[in-house]
């Protein structure tokens, strides 16, 4: 997989990028064994701490608490010890105070301090490791013989970072078995290591019940500071490559001087303080991170993946890291931050167990769809916090005050912008469900028959909801749903819609989401429902006018006729047989029949040259071939023959004509019905036509899109011809883009 495809980070490769064989198998005893070793050996130092049966803890008023843990042996008090301020055996004595008991000796910012603290456990390692001990409390001295350490004695201090430290290198190393020619998988391992090493190591000290083997103590508390710098310096590496390269390999040698110098001016303390020795490097390494974050955002601004990547990954180092740099950079400035380590260290864990999701390829699209919820819930946590270190330390404020302060801070400040920020991103760049009704009604109201333009408006409306990078029409038989982890999204057929399968929403911005797919599952119903209503009306209204027109044919049609066959008036004939033709053309119209154009043009052809015949007129008929499969929908037919027999009428009645020429020409976009004479023109006929007829066919013209055209005839008369333009409704494979039918009765 090269630098600038696919996932980027490691396990977004999926199935595809795995590794597999026997050498997969050595890796994965490899990582089996490492995770073994690092599992017994800190549990083997936290039990080496011989047991007094009390935990030793800093209460309130610079008092030393002693409370009962685990089971202890036969005749041992398991009342709280109060004030305990010394223990003492074989003639050394060691005044208990807070700072003796504080989780981490690195909370101590000078050198000085820090080393009297471990000088201070020194003695107090010879004090337990006596055979009677003696501890002098408020109440009195209460002697007793230390015993080994029990599992049940370790507590929560200790599992907790213990089993998160194993989780989170489990997670690196599993990355590694799988991907191990990846930088990725190879930056992330280190990382994890790194991490799983400084819990493992806070997990003894920071779960100790007095005191710790003093051997290597020391030497394992610079070591952790260096696991620190391996966290921190993993992942700045991994975005300096991934998803996009950013440059050359310089960063990494930089990054390693960096951690290699700070870890011998922390470890032979060449600096006064730990504060410049080891917190400021590493939150200047933190705040490298920040940076190298931003510019693989921009880098990746053109690619939905991959920012979907990023703002997965971006959220679990904001959330891992973001409490532990606040912690370091209060430190940084030389403050002392007196945190539980073995519970707040936990949350940089976020950023390795947080990539279970992507690894069992839970998929970006659900992924990014409650990222912006994570955030919101997590920036209010941080805010929280960030208020109360600020009003600990700058106000000098008690614990409990403060902590009252900052939710009240955090309720009037945050949590109003929240419910904004959180309207702005819900509704995001996309318009909302009520901003697209009026172009779902237009694609329910359009109809049926013209299903191109039908298909434009139903492509237009998912273009307008989604705005997407690219949209095809899918194969028949597609069924909705989320494809290629939320860089596609199917839309089913509906009726006569096409089914659509749109690419990146946001014109490629980011992926799609169950959020979407939501959207498109109730656009999709309103649309089906609002066709199906459409239909039903449509065949109430087909029904009643089938009625309707099955009354005047039986009834009205029947009555004509016998006046046509029974009337001894000829003119009352004649009159009666064109009622009956104006009803019959009426009848078709409400019954909505089409035909081919063919017979239609026979039609036209029989009952015009019939006419000019019968009154002493000359006819002249030439009609175009119509295309294979065209037909004319009942609208266009009725309208059309009206025109038709006006403009023959007028050349009967009023032109004195003696030839009468009709042409039909048919193209691919429109029809035209001409019809010229040889009679007296346009000027003698002015009045008349206007009178008897040219309005009414300019306005049937307009009633089909068409216009009426009347100039001089090439005959020397009047030419009166009618263009309308042809629907584009055409069956696929039948050759023809106009008109067409589905049935037709001939």
């Amino acid at each position: 997989m090269s630098q600038n495809q696919g996932m980027g980070f490691p396990g977004g490769g999926g199935v595809k990028g795995l590794i597999v064989g026997a050498n997969r198998t050595a890796r994965l005893w490899l990582a089996s064994i490492l995770i073994a070793v690092c599992a017994v050996g800190a549990l083997y130092r936290a039990l080496q701490e011989p047991s007094l049966g009390w935990r030793f803890m800093a209460g309130p008023n610079a008092q030393v608490l002693a409370q009962p843990v685990g089971s202890s042996p036969a005749g041992h008090a398991q009342a709280a010890l109060q004030g305990v301020t010394a223990l003492s055996a074989v003639g050394v004595s060691v005044a208990i105070t807070p700072t003796l008991l504080i989780e981490s000796a690195g909370i101590h910012n000078e050198y000085a301090v820090h080393n009297h603290f471990f000088a201070e456990h020194r003695r107090l390692w010879e004090i337990v490791r006596s055979p009677q001990v003696s501890i002098h409390h408020a109440q009195g001295v209460t002697n007793i013989a230390p015993h080994a350490r029990g599992i049940d004695e370790l507590g929560m201090r200790f599992w907790f970072p213990w089993l998160v430290g194993l989780l989170s290198l489990s997670v690196g190393l599993a990355i590694w078995v799988y991907q191990p020619l990846s930088s990725a998988s190879w930056c992330y391992a280190i990382a994890s290591a790194g991490y799983a090493f400084g819990m493992l190591c806070t997990s003894t000290w920071g779960s100790r019940l007095l005191t710790q083997p003093p051997q290597a103590w020391p030497e394992l508390h610079v070591a952790s500071h260096f696991a620190s710098f391996m966290v921190q310096c993993g992942l700045c590496v991994l975005l300096w490559l991934h998803p996009r390269r950013l440059g050359g390999n310089w960063l990494i040698w930089v990054l390693v001087a960096v951690a290699l110098l700070s870890t011998a001016a922390d470890g032979f303390q060449w600096l006064p303080t730990i504060s410049l020795a080891f917190r400021l490097p590493i939150v200047l390494v933190a705040a490298l991170l920040g940076v190298l974050f931003v510019l693989q955002w921009r880098a990746c601004r053109t690619d939905a993946s991959q920012r979907a990547q990023l703002k997965w990954f971006g959220l679990l180092l904001f959330m891992g890291l973001s409490t532990v740099f606040v912690a370091y950079a209060f430190g940084a400035a030389g403050h002392v931050v007196n945190l539980p380590q073995n519970y707040g260290l936990g949350t940089v864990a976020l950023i390795f167990l947080g990539l279970v999701p992507l690894v069992t390829r839970v998929g970006l699209f659900k992924l990014e769809a409650w990222w912006p919820r994570a955030w919101l819930w997590f920036l209010g946590g941080l805010l929280v916090i960030a208020m109360d270190l600020a009003l600990v330390v700058m106000l000098d404020l008690g614990a409990d005050s403060a902590f009252a302060l900052a939710l009240a801070l955090a309720g009037w400040l945050y949590f109003p912008v929240r419910q904004l920020l959180w309207r702005r991103l819900s509704q995001g760049a996309l318009p909302g469900t009520r901003d697209v009704l009026p172009q779902i009604l237009e694609v329910v109201t359009h109809g049926q028959g013209d299903s191109v333009a039908l298909n434009l408006r139903w492509r237009q409306l998912w273009d307008t909801l989604f705005q997407p990078a690219r949209m095809t029409v899918a194969p028949e038989g597609t069924t909705s749903g989320i494809a290629q982890e939320g860089r596609r999204l199917v839309v089913a057929a509906c009726g006569p819609l096409d089914a659509l399968e749109m690419e990146l929403p946001e014109r490629g911005g980011r992926l799609f989401n169950p959020a979407d797919f939501r959207r498109a599952n109730e656009i999709h119903d309103l649309v089906q429902q609002g066709l199906a209503s459409g239909e039903a009306f449509d065949r109430g209204a087909r029904q009643e006018r089938q009625r309707i027109a099955s009354d005047l044919h039986d009834d009205l049609g029947a009555k004509l006729l016998t006046i046509a066959q029974a009337s001894g008036s000829e003119r009352v004939a004649v009159l009666a047989r064109e009622a009956l033709d104006e009803m019959r053309l009426s009848v078709r119209g409400l019954t909505g029949q089409v035909a081919l154009a063919s017979d239609v043009f026979a039609d036209w052809r029989a009952e015009a040259v019939t006419r000019l015949a019968a009154a002493g007129v000359e006819p002249q008929w030439t009609a175009d071939e119509p295309p294979l499969g065209m037909a004319l929908p009942a609208r266009a037919q009725m309208q059309l023959t009206r025109v038709l027999r006006e403009a023959v009428s007028n050349v009967i009645r009023h032109s004195g004509a003696k030839t009468c020429r009709v042409r039909i020409a048919v193209s691919a976009v429109r029809l035209e019905l001409e019809v010229s004479d040889d009679g007296h023109g346009i000027e003698a006929n002015e009045g008349g036509s206007r009178g008897n007829g040219l309005p009414g066919i300019e306005r049937r013209a307009r009633l089909l899109g068409g216009v009426l055209v009347v100039e001089p005839a090439s005959l020397g008369g009047l030419c009166v011809r009618v263009e309308i333009p042809v629907a584009a409704t055409a069956l696929p494979g039948d050759g023809w883009t106009g008109w067409s039918a589905t049935e037709v009765k001939r």
